[in-house]
């Protein structure tokens, strides 16, 4: 009796079924009643959806084939556009809908996606899903077809009305989304199409030009450009009332289908979650339940390793591998191309593959007739996000939630930050590297003293090169791996802790600052090294004490203290540098930048006057961004910068100080002549200048860069050449991000959520920065950014009674399984 009455109560989203379940009841047994409930449910989806402010939908089932149904329909209504057309992209099609692209960008791209075979891959994954994560696949992708229907291509009113590759999908399609987005390789596109061996009479090459650019835009590729993160997880001792706190800040793209999408999925009795997914994924991704919550990161670790062969001599296809030949292979593709004129034309491109993986090129690492090289992803076999995100959206405590990483292990490139209700805060480094073995870590790190490219490689862009032809730094088995191949959860960086742990995308090594990890592969990232100052800065809020504290004179946070010390935007690097900068102005007077004499007298004073936040009054912070830009990155993090040097001792707390002042003297000059390039004042506020562009709106955007040293990140590079997102800009002078039309917003800060567990369950206030929606035509296409230029923060809404005070709209959707 007491199944038969949990199931009735999972019938509740079925508001139809319900109904006819209620007048069969009285007319025969209980049984009989449940057994045609059953049997209708095993025959239709039916889903209620809930939106609340905002356009954020609440959406209930009875099981998950239903879930996903309503998910997928709703998803749709929000991002159809961004949903087809990464559909398109990862079946290897946007050259035949969209045309090559600019520097063949369309075509590399469909050359590489079908080259790697991922619309195959996404076939075997399929078949290799849970029966539960299958059905909400499927339900998932029924959905979202049924919305293309309803509209059809011309009736969709955002951006992509009328496109031809805006139609129906398969399940497997949409798994193909995931499975492109698990893996690095679809990243490093210009990599893999540009490696081509040397010509010869019995081996035809294919022939494209991969421009800079694009091999720059692979290499980031491998490290997740454009992707970070800030996460904490406050414990019991370090929060006022004793339970979790979680503060999820991931740095995401504003502009594509890189962009999350906010929900609340319940299957009464088996799922209750609150959070965001990237759009046409099923699930959430980042969020929380009744006890736990949890954010990500971008990883430091080393997805994919380079493997460097040695060619045997005459034959460029061929490698030795342990003293012996091992033939290369091959898969040609072909492509079709809109060229705007009649019917699309073919092309045929080549994928060259060794046993690791494709081979890549790039400059440095060319192909030659002796050397040649090739990728290894350690996420190529990795099948199981969906059913580890379910099983952590279920988990009903702490070590569930653990267990779901240690069952599933597949995190494809993101630490997970952690609390629960009891209060504990855990770090874990889920991210999926290959299980190298000591003898081939103690050869590498030999080789990185003696060699100078595999030295260079590591020092210069952090990438991890291998000799592909000694057997010896094959990937080991492991008995509790997963994947083969691939370190285990038991060897993984993690840490349980009841005060703190955090991560803002440098290594495990300082998760929190008064007890360093070590120990671990260094494919998982580095130790001992100088870390951002978006690092420094996070430490620093966390774990400041005194009158800097943001914890208060308790020195246990709220949730208001967690969310104002977010939003300071201290910069770190005007707390370290701007004061004795001023100081060498006033004494410099003048300098030369660009063969120019600048008088600095009033760059001094304003200067002195920026309060070193970046919110929109901070006047003096797009001089100072200015400044610290024209250095490099990695010179932000240590070097003649600074007068005090990293100690490996005090990560925190060095560097710090200013180094060669007629150097940073020099770069202040060149960033007044910047300023008056720009026709800006010296002292223009940030709000005047940094924008995020909606069509004809453009709505004030406060944040910084990695090089200020801020938790609050905003980004202004690339993508900005999207539908109603585009705005043309050109960079003034030396300048790397400011424009004519100043800081186009492209990136950064993006669900932003803060969450504290109470006695009466979970309590979160949230942001999706860029807004729910991505059809102009929507009201929620900018409400919630104008939110995040106001810091105005909004309840996220979980608990019942909340949800039905604030009902914008409800709807139940049924259709045929």
């Amino acid at each position: 009796m007491k199944n038969n009455t949990t199931l009735r109560i999972g019938l509740v989203a079925a508001a139809s079924f319900l109904a006819a379940c209620s007048e069969q009841a009285s007319e025969t047994s209980e049984q009989e009643a449940t057994a045609k409930t059953v049997a209708s449910v095993a025959s239709k989806y039916s889903a209620e959806v809930v939106r609340t402010s905002y356009g954020i939908p609440h959406i209930t089932a009875a099981d998950f084939g239903s879930l996903g149904y309503g998910e997928g329909y709703v998803a749709a209504e929000d991002h159809v556009c961004n949903i087809a057309e990464v559909i398109t992209k990862v079946r290897g099609e946007l050259s035949e809908y969209q045309g090559p692209g600019k520097d063949n960008k369309n075509f590399i791209s469909d050359v590489v996606m079908r080259g790697l075979g991922i619309p195959s891959q996404a076939q075997e994954n399929f078949a290799a899903q849970t029966d539960i994560d299958k059905e909400w696949i499927v339900g998932y992708t029924a959905g979202y077809n049924r919305y293309i229907r309803e509209k059809g291509k011309d009736g969709i009113t955002s951006w992509c009305k009328g496109e031809d590759w805006v139609r129906e999908v398969t399940p497997q399609d949409m798994l193909t989304r995931g499975v492109a987005i698990t893996q690095t390789l679809p990243r490093i596109a210009g990599m893999v199409a540009g490696a081509q061996p040397l010509a010869s009479e019995t081996i035809k090459t294919s022939e494209i030009k991969i421009t800079p650019a694009l091999y720059a835009e692979a290499e980031g590729g491998m490290r997740m450009e454009g992707m970070g993160s800030n996460g904490w997880a406050l414990g019991k001792d370090l929060t006022q009332n004793g339970r979790g706190m979680l503060l999820g800040n991931p740095h995401y793209p504003w502009i594509g289908p890189d962009r999350f999408w906010e929900k609340h999925l319940t299957i009464p009795g088996k799922l209750d979650v609150y959070g965001v997914a990237l759009v046409g994924i099923p699930g959430v991704a980042i969020g929380f339940n009744k006890n736990v919550g949890w954010t990500h990161t971008v990883s430091a670790s080393q997805r994919i390793v380079i493997y460097k062969l040695d060619l045997v001599p005459g034959d460029p296809t061929s490698y030795l591998y342990d003293g012996e030949p091992r033939k290369m292979t091959s898969r040609t593709v072909t492509v079709k191309i809109n060229t705007g004129a009649g019917e699309p034309i073919t092309k045929e491109h080549t994928v060259w593959f060794s046993h690791y993986g494709p081979m890549v090129t790039m400059p440095g690492l060319e192909w030659t007739d002796k050397v040649a090289f090739t990728a290894r992803d350690a996420n190529e076999h990795n099948v199981n996000g969906f059913a580890q995100w379910r099983a952590m959206g279920q988990a009903q405590n702490m070590d569930e939630l653990k267990d779901a990483h240690r069952k599933w292990n597949a995190m494809p490139w993101v630490n997970t930050m952690a609390t629960s209700s009891d209060g504990r805060a855990v770090f874990l480094d889920g991210s999926s590297v290959g299980n190298l073995s000591n003898e081939a870590i103690a050869l590498w790190r030999e080789r990185v003293k003696t060699d100078p490219l595999t030295g260079g490689l590591f020092a210069k862009r952090g990438l991890t090169l291998l000799d592909g032809s000694d057997s010896r730094f094959e990937w080991q088995s492991h008995p509790e791996s997963v994947m083969e191949g691939v370190v285990p959860f038991v060897n993984k960086p993690q840490q349980d802790r009841t005060d703190y742990i955090f991560n803002a995308n440098d290594s495990y090594w300082v998760t929190n600052a008064s007890e360093l990890l070590t120990g671990y592969s260094p494919l998982y990232g580095t130790v001992g090294e100088p870390r951002s100052l978006r690092t420094r800065m996070n430490a620093l809020l966390l774990s400041e004490e005194g009158s800097n504290s943001f914890a208060g004179e308790d020195g246990k946070f709220t949730i208001q203290e967690m969310k104002d010390a977010l939003f300071s935007n201290r910069s770190l690097a005007s707390e370290l540098l701007k004061d004795e900068l001023v100081a060498a102005c006033r004494e410099a007077g003048t300098a030369m930048g660009d063969d120019k004499k600048v008088d600095l007298t009033e760059a001094c004073d304003v200067l002195d006057a920026f309060n070193g936040q970046l919110d929109l009054d901070s006047k003096g912070a797009v001089l100072f961004r200015e400044w610290i830009t024209s250095f490099t990155y990695n010179e932000t993090k240590n070097g003649k910068l600074y007068a005090v040097q990293f100690d490996a001792a005090d990560p925190v707390n060095t560097p710090r100080g200013m180094g060669d002042k007629a150097y940073a003297i020099e770069k202040l000059a060149q960033a007044v002549i910047i300023m008056q390039e720009s026709g800006l004042p010296l002292d223009a506020p940030l709000g005047a200048v940094q924008f995020a562009y909606r069509g004809d709106e453009k709505i004030a955007i406060h944040g910084g860069g990695g090089h200020e040293g801020i938790a609050n990140i905003i980004g202004s590079r690339g993508n900005l050449d999207k539908h109603v997102f585009t705005v043309e800009a050109k960079k003034v002078g030396k300048s790397i991000g400011l424009t004519d039309k100043g800081y186009p917003v492209s990136g950064g800060s993006s669900f932003i959520l803060g969450l504290t567990y109470t006695d009466d369950g979970p309590v979160a206030e949230a942001f999706l920065t860029y807004s729910q929606s991505g059809d102009p035509s929507s009201p929620h296409f900018t409400d919630q950014t104008k939110l995040f230029s106001e810091k105005k923060w909004r309840p996220a809404l979980f608990n019942k009674s909340d949800i039905e005070k604030d009902v914008k709209s409800s709807m139940v959707l049924t259709g045929p399984r």
